[in-house]
Parts: C-alpha cells; structure tokens; sequence
C-alpha cells in the first residue's frame, strides 16, 4: 500500500503541483486549501506526513497543529511559511514547533519539491526503504556534466548500502564533468565498486547534496546491522562509520542543525557505542589507524571515537554518557563555521596573536549554534563551551581550572589536542600519544587520570581485566 501525503496549502495550484510530484515519486498524495478540510481528511483516513502551509486559513496553521498534536501524534508535520514573521504572528517559535512534533521547517516563497522530498524520505521507516523494489543489476551509465558544487564526496571502501541503493551514485571523470554509475533502485554490488577501486583507481564515490539526509538514514541502519553481524570486518565497520561520521558533519556545519538531523546523530553515537562495546580487538585497530585527512568533518569524526574509547575505561560510562560525550565531540568545533576560511583551515598554533584571538570566540560561537535547537542537550552545549579549557588554567574561554572543567569536556579537549597531533605529524596513534606524554607542558595541562585512561585504549582490554582481577585478589589476601 502507498504511504499518504497530504499538503494543506492555500495556494491551489501550488499544492496540486506537489501533491502531483509525490504521486509521480510512488506515493498516495492529496490536497486541500484550508485547515478544516485538512482535519476532515485527517478524521476520515490516516497520513504519514502532512505537508502544511502556516499562512493556511480556515482553521489556522497552528489550530491544525493543536489538532495533530492531539488526535494524529504519529503523523509527521513539515511546516512551511512565507518568513519567519509568519511564525511571530501566529505566536509561535521554534522551541514550540518543536514541542508539537514539527520536523522540519521550510521558510520562503518558493520551496523546492525536492527538499520536501528529502524531507519525508528522512522521515520514514528503514524497513519502508527496504521493501522498495530494486532494478535487477544495474542501469546503463550515463556520463553528464554536473557542477562540482552539488555533490558529497565519500571514499570508495567506506560505501556500503542495503540491497537496493537509495540514491544516484557517481564517479568524477574530471571537475564538472560526472558519470552516474548506479541509479536509484539499482542492485547494490561490493564487487562492482572494488572493480572500480582496484582496476580503474577510482579513490572516491559521489551523490548529490539533495540525498544527504537519506545516505546518513541508510548508512546509520548498515552500521547497525554491521556490528550485529559477526560476519562483518571490523576495519568495514569502522570505515563505515566514518564515511557516515564525516557526512553527517559536513551536513550539520554546512545545513544546519535541523531536528532530523539530530535524531540522526543520535543512532550514530550509538553505533558508535557498539563498535566501541563489542569488538574487543578495537585497539588493535586503533593502534595502527592511519588517518591524516586534515579537514574539519574528519577531525570531528577521530575526535569522537578517541573521545568514546577514552570515556569506556572509566567504571561509571553508560550508554548515555558515550552518547552525550561523542555527540559533543562531533559538534566541538561547531562554533569554527562562523570563523573565516583561513582561520578555520589553520593549525591555531600557526596563528598570529590576532588571528588567535578571533579563534577563541568559537567555543562560545559554537554553544549560540546549538542553543537555536531545543533538542541539544544542555551538557553537549556545556562540552562544547569548555573544550578548549586545561587544568593548568591556561585554556580558553575563561581559563578555568581542574573541577570547575567537566571531566566530559577534559576528555574532548585531551582527544581533540591528540588528534591534532596525529594528523599534523602524521603519526600513528600510539606514536601520537607517546609525542604528547614526552612534553611537560602537555601533560600539566591534562588530567592524569584521564591520560592514564587513554593509554589503556590502546592495550588489550582482556589484559587490563586480568591485571584487575589479580590486584583485587592480591588486596583481598592482604
């Protein structure tokens, strides 16, 4: 059975013209031109989503909200309005919209039909996707001219899809000019892309920015299906949720922090949690994971997994903890978007004085970013302000000391200075490590404790609850 849409605009044609683009989409869609009509609709049949102008009158935009909120709480709202005013003169703001289930908010004249449809597609059940009917194989590609601008890019090895790929995928012949090598519906093939990687040295794979949202949605349910599957590399697992990591990122500082996209972040610090819980063989991973890409997107992703790995040492770690903290750390840099270019791409220890000091503001940049979302959690605005504070008092923005730092955010700060140095001097983790130890001011500006918790990420984790067990039993005999 079709999934139901209904678009209550008071636009007539305009909401004809929708709901006519849905159906052509495979959806079951209908139209009205006033809120009583789009209650009487919602009386006599059930809807996945309601598209629902805020200017609609007969019943207005926000007694139509009042109303799903009561009788329909499971049917998606995505609102749209002429401007922000619109909003103010319905007494309305976001934090409500939030609190009535609205998901996603369009504001302007003219709304594309494809973000509406990257909205619903972000809205609905992974097992909807999955019984969406494949193509046998693969379409004939098609080589196109395409403007590098509209397009994510995401290495070859860390792609992989449900059975059926959910959105156009691509490789670049040279800037500008694109072949698609699957279409939407296409039958997933690993092996067709190791061809690719291994016989014609293609390194990366593209789609375009439009299917954003859906690639995290897919990529976060293979994720989790990775980590259940014993089957499943663990190396797979981890470039997986890092091509989806660094996705994610680059649509939250380049997007926005939209609702959707934060339920997102969600299931991915807990996939996150999973591959950090249950593969004891993760240090050995870890201890020699080459990643020296130096953007902002990559930084977050390695600042988030050293973060969570750090954080599973300490006896009193919970799942929501892990969740919180890796959230932070994804977010811990937030603040550097509304810097300049230069700035943002520089090593701060590289800075002149002025230009450092145009740095700082990030932190308390970053916290005004979040504090637009109701859904953010005080204490990731809390990490997120004080990651760049030390111990030694000499951080930023307030050079507070020792207790008064959350030891969350002590952690973001060690795993973010950490990965700074890997990067920058291209080392190993351990060798990272070893570099920072070695340096007297680096150790005063961190906890020991926290340090010590480090060099346990990368032992054996059977090891370390052996020697555990063995210091209890030699103190219980005492």
């Amino acid at each position: 059975m079709a999934i139901r849409i209904l678009v209550a605009d008071p636009d007539m044609e305009k909401g004809k013209e929708l709901a006519s683009f849905l159906v052509k989409l495979g959806y079951e869609a209908d139209s009205c031109m006033n809120g009583r009509t789009a209650q009487l609709k919602m009386y006599n049949k059930q809807f996945f989503a309601i598209i629902l102008s805020l200017d609609i009158q007969e019943y207005s935009g926000g007694q139509v909200l009042k109303f799903i909120r009561t009788n329909h709480p499971s049917t998606k709202v995505i609102l749209t309005m002429k401007s922000e005013q619109t909003l103010a003169d319905a007494g309305l703001d976001r934090n409500t919209l939030a609190k009535q289930g609205v998901f996603d908010v369009f504001i302007g004249a003219e709304v594309a039909s494809k973000d509406i449809q990257g909205a619903i597609e972000g809205h609905r059940d992974y097992r909807t996707l999955l019984l969406q009917a494949s193509n046998e194989g693969a379409s004939e590609e098609q080589e196109m001219d395409l403007s590098d601008d509209r397009f994510v890019q995401i290495r070859i090895e860390e792609f992989v899809s449900i059975k059926a790929v959910q959105f156009d995928i691509f490789i670049q012949l040279r800037s500008g000019r694109y072949v698609k090598i699957l279409h939407a519906g296409d039958t997933f093939s690993r092996e067709r892309l190791d061809k690719y990687k291994n016989e014609k040295k293609v390194e990366f794979l593209y789609f375009l920015k439009e299917d954003r949202i859906k690639f995290i949605r897919v990529q976060n349910f293979v994720a989790e299906k990775a980590a259940a599957n014993a089957n499943i590399s663990l190396n797979t697992k981890v470039s997986v949720v890092k091509g989806l990591s660094q996705v994610f990122v680059e649509a939250v500082f380049t997007e926005g922090l939209k609702p959707l996209i934060f339920d997102q972040g969600k299931v991915l610090c807990d996939n996150v949690y999973e591959i950090i819980h249950k593969n004891d063989d993760l240090f050995k991973l870890m201890r020699d994971y080459s990643v020296f890409d130096p953007s902002l997107y990559t930084h977050s992703y390695l600042v988030g997994l050293f973060s969570g790995m750090i954080v599973k040492q300490f006896e009193w770690e919970s799942r929501i903890i892990n969740e919180t903290l890796v959230m932070a750390a994804l977010f811990h840099d937030i603040g550097c978007t509304k810097l300049a270019p230069e700035i943002r791409e520089m090593s701060y220890l590289k800075m002149t004085p002025e230009q450092l000091g145009l740095y700082k503001a990030h932190c308390e940049l970053g916290v005004q970013i979040l504090s637009e979302q109701p859904v953010v959690p005080q204490a990731v605005k809390q990490i997120v302000l004080q990651h760049h504070e030390r111990i030694s008092g000499e951080g930023f923005p307030y050079g507070i000391r020792s207790h008064r730092i959350l030891v969350l955010a002590q952690i973001v700060g060690l795993a973010d200075e950490f990965t700074r140095h890997m990067v920058d001097n291209k080392l190993q983790p351990p060798a990272a490590l070893r570099k920072m130890l070695s340096d007297p001011s680096c150790v005063k500006r961190h906890s020991a404790v926290i340090l010590e918790s480090f060099l346990k990420v990368f032992a054996d984790p059977r090891k370390i609850a052996q020697n555990m067990g063995q210091a209890h039993e030699e103190n219980k005999g005492k």
